[in-house]
């Protein structure tokens, strides 16, 4: 009974997409583009369903298809489980050509499924029928099976029932979906999926391109192997291209004309090995999600839509275009690539009130403009419409027509700005970022000219910028400005020393001036003039030149104000302990987000990436301009209906769809409605019958006077913040209407709880008449305090690490919303740093950092007789004593190492005995100063000296 049933269902639904108006594919009525071929010899002519499926099943490799015919066959069905009687695709060998020649037409009931590579079909109409009649699933699929396909002028489009029903389908376009995977049964999928799509017309229709998916059990397999998508521009998709899943994925989308032949789909997804080209085309209004790189060639027009979180590297060839005009915050957070050829160079294009942020590096030169591609639109004067901390002033240009409206391009403090009759400001130096410079440095390999530098010749990696933020290039710097000769070296004790003695002495200095090789850019290396010295000395970088040379200290410090930046390196006649800085990449510190009415701020702070190091290279302090409102669709508020004879108004309100701040209000008048005409009705007299045959003349009717109504206020009852109120109008003849009084804004009163260490808290808005909650924010605790550095040496100087402090989501919270105070963060010990809560914020953070005594060096080793002698430098400043470390083996691993401790920082030799005669051992000594902590007295270590080797006697 049950198959019975199954059967009469399924003869109801063919005829039932018959009867529904479902159309019967023209055989060649929608191909446009007709080339028909010359029949090669081993062509095999088929004009029904079993000539096509024995074609295919006898390894035809050319089948022309005459006619029209409709593929369904019953022996391809599923016969077990949920699935029973789902129709398997019609398979298609490796290297077979199906041609229409303009005339054929194939209707599919079932899926099709590519089974090897360089399938093509062509000049043909091919639809698929199934539909979601009668609950069922419909199956339009087209597997490639991880295989390449060629679709050469090939009609997809179906058009949906004329009266849509459940019995024979919903759908209004019953379109294919192509996945690269295979159906779910008996499929060995491969590696390499393809899709062309060529020679389109304008029924070349898909539902969906899934290049890469997952399984889907009775469905299909998965897919994440590689796979590429060439598509025509005139190929329409109404849904999604996906490559989410693969491996490696190229997109692919390519027109005839520079930007005008349109594509048209609602999605694109990527990955990071997603790589897609819009060529001589146009993507417009498409979703683009998680897409690597983006290539806008030859006129290549990108318009993401808004909903797109952000893009990622982007590069712009032969006049490409990328279209932001529908995204108003965009974020670029790889490259953005331009060109260095006029002729070549793309365009920005953004809306009137748009802004873009650029994360990565900047070449190249892109022209912006704003509202069309093709001719400029408006440009706000002083709107910030680009924003990077990479590129330079000249890798954005206006257009033509923007320069002649006097509008120029100004680069401030990492935005791009349009002024229109900008008066430029004279160029000065403003700040100095030093991206790596030298720690240690062996004096012998310090050329005295830049002839004899070597590989390990030191230098520094400076970039200099302008009062606006802006870098000089090196061409500038080299030819022109010679920025690196405002320099000084003074010894480091000296600089930090206040004392007056010392601000006389005249042995401040180290013969070393820094010069450049023009082949290596931004490189500023450390030359000799005179003897190098040892030690630790302090290179200052000064905003002027130093006209009169220094004679003493004091006339080092004179130029204290001047200075904009210091680096302390150390000289040293010891080979093996240079250490040139690497810098790592900037990261943010201390970051107040911008809104759209204050402007924000971080540090950009650089780290040494070298293993082992990590210390602060340089903070700059970076300003994040005010992102400005976005305006949103205006909303109607306190409306009031019109009355008879009484106008109506509400008031149209915008609001900033980011802070929500309400931009605008208009009052808009309702007019008045009518009074409408009412008129008593009147009697009409009827003849009075007589006796008499005497006519008797009836009595002319009057007419009654029509009445106006007179309505006048009875009752008022006002409104509160919860409730409409109104008043009440009647008319003597008892007609009455009411006239809402709009609700009262509420009267909004903040309650702060503020968050502390371990507990949340809050920020809640009521109002102060009914109570209601209006608003309530968490404000998360404060939990994490870290330094950007936890160990120093000791100089003499108060230290005082950067800090950042997060919630116990890991947001960082902003420097305003507390204070920071160091204790005993001078001298030798435990330093404390208190972090102290305001605003939204109560209570306290306390993190500690150690401040370790200046190390010592090993100056002799001598051995002896089952012993040997160790000589070192005195250090007596912060210091309490040494310790000994020596090892039979380098890594002087704990088992084979003993230590000896020297309690008086006055002693500089100690004699080790008891030692195997013969033996080679490793000696390091470091300082140590004995502090109190809490009850207990500990020890706070210098750095080991380096180690030295000495062998004992026989």
């Amino acid at each position: 009974m049950k198959k019975r049933m199954i059967r009469f269902c399924c003869g109801v639904m063919a005829a039932g997409l018959l009867l529904s108006g479902i159309p019967v594919p023209a055989m060649s009525g929608n191909m446009q583009k007709v080339a028909v071929s010359v029949l090669a010899e081993d062509a095999v002519i088929v004009t029904d369903y079993d000539e096509f499926a024995n074609a295919l099943s006898s390894g035809k490799k050319n089948i022309v298809v005459e006619g029209s015919f409709t593929i369904r066959d019953d022996k391809l069905t599923e016969t077990d489980g949920s699935i029973k009687g789902q129709m398997k695709p019609v398979q298609i060998p490796g290297g077979t050509t199906i041609t229409g020649n303009g005339t054929g037409s194939i209707t599919c009931s079932h899926p099709i499924q590519i089974m090897g590579d360089d399938v093509e079909i062509r000049d043909i109409q091919l639809v698929f029928n199934s539909s979601n009649g009668l609950g069922s699933v419909p199956h339009r699929e087209i597997f490639l099976a991880g295989h390449s396909l060629v679709l050469n002028n090939v009609s997809t489009y179906l058009a949906g029932p004329d009266k849509p029903n459940p019995i024979v389908g919903t759908e209004k376009e019953l379109l294919p979906t192509v996945y690269a995977g295979g159906y779910h049964s008996n499929t060995a999928v491969g590696t390499n999926a393809s899709l062309t799509v060529t020679n389109e017309n304008n029924k070349t229709m898909f539902q969906d391109i899934y290049l890469g998916h997952e399984a889907s059990a009775g469905q299909r397999t998965a897919y994440t192997g590689s796979a590429k998508l060439e598509l025509d521009a005139d190929a329409k998709i109404r849904g999604t291209v996906s490559a989410e899943n693969t491996s490696l994925a190229s997109l692919d989308f390519l027109g005839d004309q520079k930007g005008y032949d349109e594509i048209t789909l609602s999605e694109i997804k990527g990955n990071d090995k997603t790589v897609m080209t819009v060529k001589n085309c146009a993507v417009l209004g498409v979703v683009t999600t998680g897409v690597k790189d983006i290539l806008l060639d030859a006129g290549g027009r990108l318009q993401p839509k808004d909903g797109t979180a952000q893009l990622n590297n982007i590069t712009l060839k032969n006049g490409g275009c990328l279209d932001l005009t529908q995204v108003l915050d965009a974020l670029v957070k790889g490259s953005f690539t331009g060109s260095d050829d006029n002729a070549a160079r793309g365009k920005l294009v953004l809306n009137k009130d748009g802004y873009v942020q650029i994360d990565g590096q900047i070449s190249g030169v892109t022209q912006f403009q704003t509202v069309s591609h093709v001719i400029p639109g408006t440009i706000l004067s002083g709107h910030a419409y680009i924003a990077s901390e990479n590129g330079t002033a000249g890798s954005f240009v206006l257009s033509d027509t923007a320069i002649k409206n006097n509008y120029s391009l100004i680069r401030k403090n990492g935005t791009w700005t349009p002024y229109i009759n900008y008066v430029p400001v004279e160029r000065e130096l403003g700040s100095i970022e030093v991206k790596s410079y030298p720690k240690n440095v062996v004096i012998n390999h310090i050329p005295t000219n830049m002839e004899d530098k070597t590989g390990d010749s030191p230098y520094l990696n400076v970039i200099w910028k302008d009062q606006d933020g802006e870098a000089y290039t090196f061409d500038d710097v080299v030819n022109y400005e010679s920025f690196y000769d405002n320099m000084v070296l003074i010894r480091s004790d000296y600089w930090n020393s206040d004392d007056e003695e010392i601000q006389q002495k005249t042995d401040w200095i180290n013969p070393i001036r820094l010069d450049v090789d023009e082949n290596e850019p931004d490189h500023y290396y450390l030359i000799a003039y005179g003897k190098v010295q040892t030690g630790k000395y302090t290179l200052l970088f000064c905003l002027e030149p130093i006209e009169r040379h220094p004679d003493t200290v004091a006339d080092v410090k004179a130029l204290k104000d001047t200075v904009l930046a210091e680096k302390e390196i150390i000289f040293t006649d010891e080979p093996g302990v240079s250490h040139q800085h690497v810098a790592g990449e900037p990261v943010k510190e201390n970051e107040i987000a911008a809104t759209c009415t204050q402007k924000g701020s971080y540090d950009k702070v650089v780290y040494c990436k070298d293993k082992g190091c990590g210390e602060e290279l340089s903070r700059e302090n970076i300003t994040v301009p005010a992102s400005g409102h976005k305006k949103g669709e205006p909303v109607t508020e306190n409306r009031v209906e019109a009355k008879v004879g009484v106008d109506g108004s509400y008031d149209k309100v915008v609001y900033c769809t980011r802070c929500k701040e309400e931009l605008s209000r208009e009052k808009v008048v309702i007019p008045a409605l009518k009074e409408p005409d009412k008129e008593e009705p009147t009697e009409t007299p009827t003849e009075k019958p007589t006796e008499k045959p005497t006519e008797t003349p009836t009595e002319t009717p009057t007419e009654k006077p029509v009445h106006k109504h007179s309505y006048v206020l009875k009752k008022t009852t006002e409104a509160t913040c919860m409730k409409e109120g109104e008043k009440i109008y009647s008319c003597a003849c008892g007609d009455s209407y009411t006239e809402k009084i709009a609700k009262k804004s509420h009267t909004p009163e903040k309650k702060l709880t503020p968050a502390k260490p371990g507990s949340n808290g809050k920020n809640v808005t009521i109002c102060s008449v009914c109570k209601t909650v209006l608003k309530q924010d968490t404000i998360y605790a404060p939990k994490t305090l870290k330094l950007s550095k936890e160990r120093y040496v000791y100089d003499g100087k108060v230290k005082k690490p950067g800090i950042k402090v997060t919630d116990s989501k890991g947001k960082v919270i902003s420097g305003s919303a507390y204070k920071i105070s160091y204790q005993n963060s001078k001298n030798v010990g435990k330093a404390t740093v208190t972090v102290k809560f305001q605003g939204n914020y109560t209570g306290t953070l306390k993190k500690t950092f150690e401040i370790c005594p200046k190390g010592t060096s090993i100056s002799n080793v001598k051995a002896g007789k089952k012993s040997f002698s160790v000589k070192w430098k005195k250090q007596t400043s912060q210091t309490s004593g040494y310790e000994i470390a020596y090892a039979t083996d380098t890594s002087f691993s704990k088992k084979k190492t003993k230590t000896v401790v020297i309690k008086s920082n006055k002693t500089i030799s100690k004699e080790i005995k008891g030692l195997k005669p013969g033996k080679k051992y490793y000696v390091k000594v470091r300082t140590y100063k004995e502090i109190k902590s809490g009850t207990k007295k500990v020890k706070i270590y210098s750095d080991w000296s380096n180690t030295k080797t000495v062998r004992i006697k026989k």
